[in-house]
């Protein structure tokens, strides 16, 4: 059948990029009303495109072909569903219909042999700028699995095919001034000299001060966040999985490995039965098994012996706190347990004594980042107007009594990853003037804020410097061309007088 990939065997090693899986809604398979269910058939209408109709079956054959697409590595498809924003379901769709209209208006109608020489091109079958003739097997078997022949495939790619002369058609004139795009390269790749000003929260921290009075207003005022945590204690079985496997005789193994499962099975069985149920105590006893008995502990602070199996501990506080049943196995990494919870301490609240170190911390915590905030905006402020005003940075920094820390010169393309946070500083020196100090940059969590000085720029040379220009102008001319294509489309679009069948 796919003559194509029948030349073309061997293994098909491709990731498969994120694939539209676009619900039906109510197209897929039925719909439920207030009063009654309809279920569609393939041959009914789904919706209308300039004036044409399109069955259910048109539109899940368009979802494979948009699914296989992503298979070959081909994004033309995924992109025109979603070029403008939809609800889901048949909206994009509509997209792609569209887009089959404008092609067969504006006479765009790829050849077979097109589509040939473009399968060939693909990157999925690509392999160091050569078609790899390993890469077809798996290829075609997808390919049937999803009931496309030789000739739907050639279908795929003269869509594909389309879209791109569809877009060329619209934009391909456009172009980036080099003006724009030396900017951007400039902007993108230069190296910054400059320095830092940093405003640690714990200095501020510690000229905190808190009164009894404000520590008991806010206990008053968030007691319900002060309570002791909920404790359960529990017993359990322990079925510890077969050991040293490697060593027991083949024939033996499947055996040794069973053995601990049949074992949890029987307890089960045991503790389920609809007859002459027994408790969990009265089964352990049954079939001679060692109960072990953990006394009541908190969630976030389990016992040595259940600290490593944290899919234990989170069934044990899952468990309704008012069920009668035995619990099922849970898998460890060392065997199964079966537990059961034996009591359960509530959460209480706690006095104001018992939190009052914590209620204190939090409370220095929000000084500290309130004075921060306020040291920053105002060392900001005045570093500005100074350096406005012709002063020098220096002076600047010694009359707010703050320190510079110069920093080694910064690639903001590249910042070096042994200094601490560039990653952030090069972002502002990228966005700040030469000769001024940046916007606020809180590092650390939280625990630090920094302003940024950039005393120098300097666009310096680079053996790939052609290279990255180039570029730059590709990417300026690529997204104002995507922008450009999806302004002309949803004129386009609107133009289609889109309408969907409605149920019930």
């Amino acid at each position: 059948m796919l003559e194509f990939f029948r030349r073309h065997r061997g293994a098909f090693l491709i990731t498969l990029t994120a694939s539209i899986i676009i619900s039906m809604f109510y197209y897929g398979v039925s719909q439920t009303t207030a009063s009654h269910e309809k279920k569609l058939l393939p041959t009914d209408v789904a919706l209308t495109v300039y004036g044409k109709d399109y069955t259910v079956a048109d539109v899940q054959r368009v979802q494979r072909s948009v699914q296989f697409s992503n298979y070959l590595q081909s994004e033309e498809l995924t992109n025109i569903m979603g070029i403008l924003p939809s609800s889901g379901g048949l909206d994009a769709f509509g997209n792609f219909f569209v887009a089959r209209h404008l092609m067969e208006e504006l006479g765009i109608r790829p050849s077979n042999e097109e589509a040939r020489a473009a399968l060939d091109k693909l990157p999925a079958l690509q392999n160091n700028g050569k078609l790899d003739v390993s890469r077809g097997q798996m290829l075609e078997q997808i390919a049937a699995s999803m009931g496309f022949d030789s000739e739907a495939l050639l279908d795929i790619m003269k869509d594909i095919i389309g879209l791109r002369k569809l877009q060329d058609l619209v934009t391909k004139s456009y172009t980036a001034s080099p003006l724009s795009a030396e900017k951007q390269y400039a902007s993108s790749y230069q190296t910054f000299k400059g320095s830092t000003i940093v405003f640690e929260t714990e200095t501020f921290k510690k000229a905190a001060t808190v009164t009894d009075d404000e520590i008991k207003k806010y206990y008053e005022e968030n007691k319900e966040n002060y309570k002791t945590v909920e404790k359960r204690a529990v017993s359990y079985v322990f079925f510890e999985k077969a050991k040293d496997l490697d060593k027991v005789p083949f024939e033996q193994r499947q055996k040794a490995q069973n053995a601990p499962v049949e074992r949890v099975n029987a307890f089960n069985a045991l503790t389920n039965a609809k007859e002459k149920r027994k408790t969990f105590v009265e089964a352990a006893a049954a079939m001679k098994e060692k109960i072990e008995t953990v006394p009541a502990f908190a969630q976030g602070n389990p016992p040595d012996a259940l600290k490593a199996e944290s899919d234990l501990v989170e069934q044990i506080f899952a468990r309704p706190k008012d069920s009668t049943s035995p619990a099922e196995a849970v898998e460890g990494s060392k065997g199964w347990y079966v537990f059961e919870v034996t009591k359960v301490e509530e959460p209480k609240q706690q006095e104001l004594a018992e939190v009052t170190g914590k209620i204190k911390e939090v409370l220095l915590g929000q000084k500290a980042d309130e004075a921060r905030t306020k040291a920053v905006n105002e060392a900001r402020l005045a570093l500005s107007e100074g350096l406005k005003a012709g002063k020098k940075i220096e002076d600047l920094v010694k009359a707010q009594k703050l320190t510079l820390q110069p920093l080694p010169d910064i690639d903001i393309a590249n910042p070096p990853q042994e200094v601490s946070n560039s990653f952030y500083i090069a972002q502002e020196a990228a966005m700040t003037a030469v000769g001024s100090i940046s916007h606020a940059v809180d590092i650390d969590n939280g625990k630090a804020t920094l302003l940024v000085y950039v005393s120098a720029k300097e666009l310096r040379k680079r053996p790939d410097s052609a290279e990255l220009r180039k570029n730059q102008v590709q990417f300026l001319s690529d997204r104002e061309r995507a922008r450009l294509f999806q302004a002309w489309f949803k004129k386009q679009h609107e133009a289609a007088r889109i309408s969907f069948a409605k149920l019930g």
